[in-house]
């Protein structure tokens, strides 16, 4: 934590921070002559201590923050979303089961160090026929594959796979376009993204001149559709996406393809309970994690929120490599609110199995059980 708060306020005459604050204060400008009354914010802080049943690994401290600004104008809206976090401990939960905390390093800078950043600027037009265009900085994660109750690590379920579907590779922040048509009883709501393959964190050098460069070797698109309709108290969302840059076939890498995949997300919730139910396939010969099916549950206690999930991901036969498996993660937590106050206190337990592994490979073949507490506060 100590590191935290010496990287922040050192970052404040850092390129990072300079950029991340100018490229909001540009934006800004255009929206001079707003009522400060329609302006509207909110955020939160969380910090994570986690340790495990794994003798190698060190008990960890972690913390985040995130603050949304909401900008209403007459033909639509401004949205600026502004992050940081710590920075993961090399031999900490997180860097050896980074599926266990999902919210840990989520904003770093080029060198792995805790940062600062803006993550999302974008403008929402207001459109006839309950349409919604969003152009800027995007966060397609937010838009797909989206759950009532499995999204929010923050305040939801904590391990990563609980959080989107493991065989869908969103690009992380990144430039783009969010076309929405709004459901209704009679239609679904549908929502298409098109957007770089390549988000802030996937870059090397992690800056907004990096991002702008949409031309540069490796650089493809992202385009992803969802629909999703409403029925009483059930939700069910069918998507699908494809990412444009060749990718090497793996029993081949003589040969390349595009990395594409399908996805449901099944939604129930009445009074105190809650159930989610998601499945997802992507291409075998270029994705590591092929298949993917959780699902999770949320039920209103006395005492607070319960919650239990448990998922599994298949590993593609091309991609094992010695005794890596499938990955397996299960996760218990008891979200209890702190008197009367915005904060809230979450203990958990998770057991992760063969967890840490993206499109390029997997990174571990371990097991643990994890326990944890989080408190998060929101303003």
């Amino acid at each position: 934590m100590k590191k935290f708060l010496w990287n922040l306020r050192t970052s404040a005459v850092s390129p990072g921070w300079r950029q991340s604050f100018a490229a909001l204060a540009i934006c800004l400008l255009p929206i001079s002559g707003i009522e400060a009354s329609k302006l509207t914010w909110e955020g939160g802080v969380t910090s994570v201590l986690q340790d495990s049943d794994d003798d190698r690994v060190e008990s960890e401290l972690t913390a985040s923050a995130d603050f949304f600004i909401t900008l209403p104008r007459s033909n639509g809206e401004w949205f600026f979303y502004v992050e940081a976090s710590t920075s993961p401990d090399d031999d900490g939960v997180s860097s050896i089961y980074p599926t266990a905390n999902a919210d840990a390093g989520s904003v770093l800078d080029q060198d792995g160090n805790s940062h600062v950043q803006v993550s999302e600027i974008h403008y929402t037009f207001h459109m006839q026929d309950d349409r919604r265009l969003m152009v800027g900085l995007v966060n397609p994660s937010a838009w797909l594959d989206r759950s009532r109750i499995t999204n929010d690590e923050n305040t939801h379920f904590l391990n990563g796979n609980f959080k989107n579907n493991a065989t869908i590779e969103f690009p992380d922040y990144t430039l783009g376009a969010v076309m929405r048509w709004l459901g209704s009883e009679s239609r679904p709501e549908i929502s298409l993204v098109v957007a770089s393959s390549k988000g802030i964190s996937d870059l090397p050098d992690r800056s907004y001149q990096e991002l702008l460069d949409i031309s540069a070797d490796g650089r493809g698109a992202f385009v992803g559709a969802d629909a999703k309709w409403l029925r009483d108290r059930t939700t069910f969302r069918l998507g699908a996406w494809v990412r444009t840059e060749d990718y090497p076939v793996s029993s081949n890498p003589g040969e390349s393809e595009k990395n594409y995949g399908l996805y449901g997300v099944l939604g129930w919730h009445d009074a105190g309970s809650a159930l989610n139910l998601r499945l997802g396939l992507a291409n075998k010969d270029v994705s590591v994690a092929t298949q993917f099916a959780a699902i999770a549950f949320e039920r209103s206690t006395p005492i607070g929120l319960l919650g239990l999930g448990v998922s599994k991901t298949r590993i593609s036969n091309s991609f094992l490599q010695g005794d890596l498996d499938d990955v397996a993660a299960a996760e218990a937590f008891l979200r209890v609110p702190i008197g009367d106050s915005n904060g809230q206190v979450t203990p958990s337990v998770q057991y992760v199995e063969n967890p840490g592994f993206d499109v390029s490979g997997p990174t571990s073949s371990f097991s643990a059980v994890v326990a944890g507490v989080r408190i998060h506060w929101s303003f």
